[in-house]
């Protein structure tokens, strides 16, 4: 193959490169020749095998000894970033409902309850915690695991399911990248839709009201239970929080905004 551009805002630790197949067809390759703690990457990979193109990018070749996958070239591929929010929660439930593969035996995919290990690390580093607000840390963690409890119809997710991670395809109008791989409940994989793009509700006069509604539509579109979504989304926003908390590199706040405001809503019936 031959190597075009490479993407700039990726994942940290990948290489995503556009590149020119032997038979002159575009392609996108992507590599991270660093292992981390958790091999996401290779996780990552089989998801997108398992998906087998649908509702997902296609695997056109994988060598997981080189930390290598070749995959097709999403066309237009256009984020949902921009996307006016009811045609963004519209199209990332169109690809959520197709993202529902159960884990073939024998699998890798890590439990979402592995997640749960956030809490005692952050406690270990800052005594208890920390720069978050105690009610929603401690609140959090009870939650998570309650969520966690109660999960069932458990399917092979992508676990990362933003709006950056969904793209418009001439091929099946969107397509997903860049999954993760976890094994959890279908409605575990609304909850990064609800800690992005939160700027637009504090733009809004009333932004508990325009967070309720987001919840209610992504419920309608799914089919999920309304309460469900937003506890899935509140106890994320909290996790991610501690991510961020943990590593000084990150600004603090910004997924505690999204978790305020799904406190804020309180209980739908």
């Amino acid at each position: 193959m031959t190597l075009g551009e490479c993407y700039l805002d990726v994942y940290p630790g990948n290489l995503v490169c556009r590149c020119t197949l032997p038979d002159g067809s575009l392609a996108v390759v992507k590599t991270e020749p660093h292992r981390g703690s958790e091999d996401e990457f290779l996780t990552g990979i089989e998801a997108m095998v398992l998906y087998g193109g649908q509702g997902m990018v296609e695997v056109l070749d994988v060598d997981r000894n080189q930390r290598l996958v070749l995959m097709e070239l999403v066309v237009p591929g256009q984020t949902l970033w921009r996307e006016p929010i009811d045609r963004a929660l519209e199209a990332a439930a169109f690809v959520m409902g197709r993202l529902r593969q159960p884990a073939p035996a024998g699998h890798t995919f890590p439990d979402v309850r592995a997640y749960h290990r956030a809490w005692p690390n952050h406690i270990r580093l800052y005594a208890g915690s920390g720069p978050i607000d105690a009610d929603l840390f401690w609140s959090g963690e009870r939650l998570f695991l309650e969520l966690c409890d109660t999960s069932v119809d458990r399917v092979v997710l992508h676990g990362d399911l933003h709006y950056g991670n969904v793209l418009s395809s001439r091929r099946m109008t969107w397509l997903a990248i860049d999954p993760k791989g976890l094994l959890g409940e279908p409605c575990y994989e609304v909850g990064a839709l609800f800690r992005n793009r939160i700027d637009e509700l504090y733009e809004d006069p009333y932004p508990v009201r325009a967070m309720r509604r987001r919840v209610e539509v992504l419920a309608n579109l799914t089919g999920f239970d309304r309460e469900r979504v937003r506890l899935w989304a509140l106890a994320q926003a909290i996790l991610s929080e501690i991510w961020t908390a943990d590593n000084p590199s990150r600004a603090l706040e910004v997924d505690l905004r999204a978790a305020r405001l799904l406190t804020e809503v309180g209980p739908i019936g």
